[in-house]
């Protein structure tokens, strides 16, 4: 049990280090928000310990909202236009929203997966005390 769960920490250790990228933009950002919840999910299968809420529901959130503002840039964008497109675009407030919500989203996958990684820290030293 002790081996599982340590095995498990290190890779929710990884997973956190991921989750530090996530804030960059939404679509780097988003990538690596994809691979803490693969590594989130192998964690849990790993361990059988129950993910938190914060932790599952930021990384949907996140999910949503990068898929949400790659989305937006990309139906915005014009390859015909010049570099200044977005200066006069409807869209762009939207996009700049859309922006902000996922890196406030991405700030709690960080806390989330953190929290996590503590969680399973705690179990590990439940399970070396009996």
């Amino acid at each position: 049990m002790k081996l599982r769960l340590t095995i498990a920490l290190l890779i929710q250790i990884v997973a956190v280090l991921f989750s530090l990228t996530g804030w960059v933009d939404a679509l780097q950002g988003g990538a690596a928000i994809v691979m803490v919840l693969l590594l989130t999910i192998t964690t849990r299968l790993i361990s059988k310990v129950t993910i938190p809420k914060l932790t599952w529901m930021s990384l949907a959130a996140a999910i949503v909202l990068s898929v949400a503002t790659v989305s937006l840039l990309v139906y915005a964008y014009d390859p015909l236009a010049g570099d200044g497109q977005f200066a006069s675009s409807p869209f762009t407030p939207a996009i700049d929203a859309l922006n902000i919500t996922f890196r406030v989203a991405a700030v709690a996958v960080i806390a989330g997966t953190v929290f996590y990684a503590i969680r399973i820290g705690d179990e590990r030293k439940k399970s070396a005390l009996s």
